[in-house]
């Protein structure tokens, strides 16, 4: 859902045709690109920074992912990750709307800090008015660099928001692969090893 389309790119796919920004406008399922045996994904483009504006006269907006989600033919078993823009505009509200549960990613920086405390403030929105089932799973501060004092300062910032699940370090080898869109076949790095202990945290906030 970010028009910045890394995640896609990450992933090396493309999609010229544009099909997440149609889906969205038309209310009609999403696109579903085959990554890996139990990996798929909806390709983001450019083209979907228009729906930021273009939705905003709709009545409705905040539903349209919601609506192209359950248009969308995917196994019983699959878990849906919504990939949400850094700003809060349209865009993150659908993806607020349609969650059950949400995660906070926050980078150690004092400016991170305040979007922190604006995204703090929607989500309680979001949940009063809007989506009352969503849930508040946690923060992972990412691209850490533990030397420095500013993650440690960030890391209590957050974690007196929410449960902090984890804290992803610095890793050249995922920076690489993302840049290569070969993120899906990175096998071993120190931030994956973070990610794996993320997830062991997830397992009891889930059930």
């Amino acid at each position: 859902m970010d028009p910045q389309a890394s995640l896609t790119r990450a992933f090396g796919v493309e999609d010229e045709t544009d099909g997440l920004y149609h889906s969205l406008t038309n209310r009609a399922g999403l696109p579903v690109r085959t990554v890996s045996q139990n990996l798929t994904l909806t390709p983001s483009t450019i083209e979907l920074g228009r729906a930021e504006t273009e939705l905003l006269s709709e009545t409705g907006r905040e539903f349209f992912l919601k609506i192209s989600l359950e248009k969308t033919a995917l196994p019983d078993d699959t878990v849906v990750l919504l990939d949400c823009p850094p700003s809060l505009g349209v865009l993150s509200v659908n993806c607020l709307t349609t969650a059950g549960g949400m995660i906070a990613v926050i980078q150690p920086g004092g400016f991170e800090l305040h979007a922190l405390a604006h995204l703090h403030v929607t989500t309680r929105a979001i949940q009063e008015r809007v989506n009352p089932d969503l849930r508040i799973l946690g923060a992972v501060v990412t691209n850490a660099n533990g030397r420095r004092k500013i993650t440690e300062q960030v890391r209590l910032e957050v974690g007196r928001l929410y449960p902090l699940l984890g804290t992803i370090r610095a890793d050249a080898r995922l920076l690489y692969a993302t840049t290569a869109g070969t993120i899906h076949r990175l096998t071993t790095s120190k931030a994956l090893d973070d990610y794996a202990k993320v997830v062991e945290q997830l397992g009891p906030v889930l059930s």
